[in-house]
């Protein structure tokens, strides 16, 4: 079985909106699925009342957030009180660096890398500078960005506390081993291991407990829903921690790190994803007896052969550019290539590429996309960077094909 693009493209309405350029910034943002708008519109419209009190729009507004949170763990295999919903990744990272904190000594180490987006590095760094902890830096190989996880094992001591890592960057597009990192850091060490899935989430969202991981986080506006992000944190850790929230609801596990209290509307949307999910599963399986997490899992079975195809077209057409350098690996074998890709010109300043595409109808970008420590140890002007393509599943074979043609135009 195939992946049906003509329905899936169909739930997105801004592809018809914006027939006109080919949207190949998805890893800044992906588009909003037709479900998320539906919830939203009708919440905003006739639930904007306080939840939870006892007049009726107002259990209403209860019901469909706990709709969202209740989907949500059931999506990730994980318990309500092991789920926060929060306005971006970069804000529960954040807060959990706050709760992390005073856990954390002097004579500590904690590992970052050097792969990771800003908020899966800054909030780490700054934390450990506040509470005299070492950091120990976990570098990527400078010619292709990826990280060797044999110079993992040299950094880890009876002294690490917790090791933090993406699961797929957002600019090397290559998916990591979590669950063998997580391996050898327990084995190594007496290390938590905390993950940031923000990149790989848009084409696979994975049940953190299956990567044996203490937590996991993702931004929800990368795959098709409203702008808020999601964070795991295993209940054993979450026990052991500072709780963020207001001090009344210290009672209440599932508030502990939303420092400020759920965004109603953007909650209650949330469950518009796993709607469109549904939606997508239905279409092509039919009606099942699979729960969430069996059909998320089921649709990966279809969307990841699609992305496949996708980037292997576009990374035979960079590799036949000898003055191009492509990050991450240069195919798809193995499956653990997302359809993320990062290149640069030798010669040619990767904005007057971006420049020259847009101005062909394809909407892509370029920069360090905060991976600015990543862009800078690869020995690149941050500002300038790399320009990057990211497609997901509905990007169909025309449009890549229309990149193609484009990226021909401006780099023969």
């Amino acid at each position: 079985m195939e992946l049906d693009t003509v329905f899936t493209r169909s739930q997105f309405p801004q592809l018809s909106d914006n027939s006109d350029f080919v949207f190949c910034a998805n890893a800044g943002g992906s588009h909003v699925a037709r479900q998320v708008g539906e919830i939203f519109d009708r919440y905003n419209h006739h639930l904007r009342v306080q939840p939870y009190s006892g007049y009726s729009p107002s259990i209403e507004a209860g019901q469909a957030m706990d709709r969202a949170l209740d989907g949500w763990s059931e999506a990730l295999d994980v318990s309500r009180d092991e789920l926060t919903i929060g306005p971006s990744t970069s804000m529960n990272t954040y807060v959990l660096a706050q709760a992390i904190g005073p856990d954390l000594h002097p004579g500590d180490q904690i590992i970052i890398t050097n792969q990771d987006h800003e908020s899966n590095r800054g909030v780490w760094l700054r934390m450990a500078r506040q509470r005299g902890v070492e950091v120990r830096q976990w570098k990527v190989e400078p010619d292709s960005g990826l990280l060797d996880p044999e110079a993992l094992k040299l950094l880890l001591t009876d002294r690490t506390r917790w090791v933090f890592v993406t699961h797929c960057s957002n600019l090397v597009g290559t998916v990591n081993p979590v669950e063998e990192y997580a391996e050898m850091i327990r084995a190594c060490s007496p290390a938590r291991v905390f993950v940031d899935g923000v990149s790989y989430a848009p084409h696979h969202v994975v049940a953190p407990k299956d990567l044996n991981v203490d937590g996991y986080a993702f931004s929800l506006y990368k795959v098709f829903g409203p702008h808020q992000g999601i964070l795991y944190l295993d209940r054993r850790i979450a026990d052991t921690l500072d709780p963020q929230c207001h001090d009344f609801n210290r009672e209440f596990a599932d508030k502990w790190f939303n420092a400020a209290g759920p965004l109603h509307a953007e909650v209650a949307a949330c469950a518009g994803v796993l709607d469109y999910f549904d939606d997508l599963h239905r279409h092509h399986f039919g009606e099942s007896g699979r729960n969430l997490r069996e059909k998320i899992d089921a649709l990966h079975s279809l969307t990841r052969p699609h992305e496949d195809a996708l980037t292997s077209s576009l990374l035979e057409c960079l590799a036949g550019i000898p003055e191009v350098r492509i990050l991450g690996k240069p195919d798809t074998r193995g499956g653990d290539r997302v359809s993320t890709i990062a290149f640069r010109h030798i010669h040619r300043r990767s904005a007057d590429i971006c420049s020259a595409l847009q101005n062909r109808g394809i909407g892509c970008e370029h920069g360090n996309f905060y991976a600015y420590r990543l862009v800078q140890d690869l020995d690149v002007d941050p500002e300038d960077g790399f320009v990057r393509i990211s497609l997901v599943h509905y990007t169909s074979v025309e449009e890549t094909g229309r990149i193609i043609g484009a990226i021909g135009e401006v780099l023969d």
